[in-house]
């Protein structure tokens, strides 16, 4: 159901990480002045038919599997249990895309001796971590609840 509040939060998370796939992650800027953005899928190429400078692939299947579990947690609402341990699952991906993110942006600096420039989208998985944890607690008490009424009867 939406209308709980873990369910809110968990919508949250996963509209933090669907941002991402929008907006730039980072701008890298080499010596000789090209600018290149970083985005979920890596650097793109600077013209059309040519490589990309950079795929970072991991990056975008990793984002895209935390959305989804972010997603079809909203919907395990009878089944918290198993939406505790996603949800735990899920911030262990996200501690894990927030290093992967920061890690490829960072090698890309370094090969293409570019100062790298981060957007405040780099927060976000940060946020939606915040906003996961706060929604464990609540199905927690939610599950404390349900297992209080069963001992009344």
């Amino acid at each position: 159901m939406i209308q709980r509040i873990q369910s809110l939060y968990l919508f949250g998370s996963f509209i933090l990480i669907a941002v991402m796939f929008f907006f730039p992650l980072a701008e890298l800027v080499d010596v000789s002045g090209a600018v290149y953005q970083f985005l979920y899928r890596g650097i793109p190429a600077l013209q059309e038919g040519e490589p990309a400078v950079f795929n970072a692939m991991p990056v975008a299947i990793l984002l895209s599997i935390i959305a989804l579990i972010s997603f079809v947690t909203i919907f395990l609402f009878k089944k918290r249990m198993l939406q505790i341990r996603l949800t735990v699952f899920n911030m262990i991906c996200m501690i894990g895309a927030m290093g992967l993110i920061y890690y490829s942006i960072s090698s890309q600096a370094i090969e293409l001796n570019a100062i790298p420039t981060y957007s405040l989208i780099n927060a976000f998985p940060l946020v939606a971590l915040v906003l996961s944890y706060l929604a464990i607690r609540e199905i927690g008490k939610d599950e404390a609840l349900i297992r209080s009424m069963d001992r009344i009867r």
